[in-house]
């Protein structure tokens, strides 16, 4: 079956979308080793702010993350697709990370996952409970959250955090790598 055409390109983008050097990082907010490279994909950001290097997040949900896909509706829900909002959210969620992880949420509901979802963007931007709820509910943030799951499918993407550098799979960075190792990959680049 194909995938159908979603109504906008998958990701959050930071950064010139014209930019010499592009990265795709496809992560998991559930993820470990996603979490580990969070703060590094933001220095790298940080670092090339004034350079023509564009970052773009598609979060993916991986099957052994059983909380992933509702926190990841939370992300979209509250972002209403602004990037400024996704990178801000999604920094806020991985500091807390541990609290959804597998073991606190061995024998909570659905339900609950739910509330903590929503406690959570209320304690970040203050958000009402019931809107925020039945925004995590509606159709159009079901199809954000699938468009970069099924986008990775079309990549070959199967774990996370898995990056991409103008479009090429093989480079020499993961979720341990440094600042300067990413500098290593992308200063070159960048004297094309």
């Amino acid at each position: 079956m194909a995938i159908p055409i979603p109504y906008r390109p998958s990701g959050f983008l930071l950064g010139n979308p014209a930019a010499l050097v592009t990265i795709d990082a496809f992560i998991d907010i559930q993820c470990p080793h996603s979490r580990a490279a969070w703060p590094n994909l933001l220095a790298v950001l940080e670092h090339y702010q004034e350079k023509p290097v564009s970052l773009k997040v598609h979060m993916i949900t991986l099957s052994n993350h059983r909380q992933a896909w509702d926190v990841s509706l939370g992300l979209f829900a509250l972002a209403e697709g602004d990037a400024s909002k996704f990178y801000s959210f999604t920094s806020f969620v991985y500091e807390r990370q541990d609290q959804f992880y597998n073991a606190p949420f061995l024998y909570k509901t659905h339900e609950d996952l739910r509330q903590f979802v929503a406690d959570l963007a209320h304690k970040h931007s203050d958000k009402e409970r019931a809107t925020f709820l039945k925004r995590m509910s509606d159709n159009d943030t079901y199809i954000d959250a699938r468009t970069p799951i099924r986008y990775a499918a079309t990549k070959a993407v199967w774990a996370t955090p898995t990056f991409f550098v103008n479009n090429a799979d093989r480079v020499p960075v993961d979720h341990n790598s440094s600042l300067e190792e990413w500098k290593g990959l992308i200063d070159p680049l960048l004297v094309v």
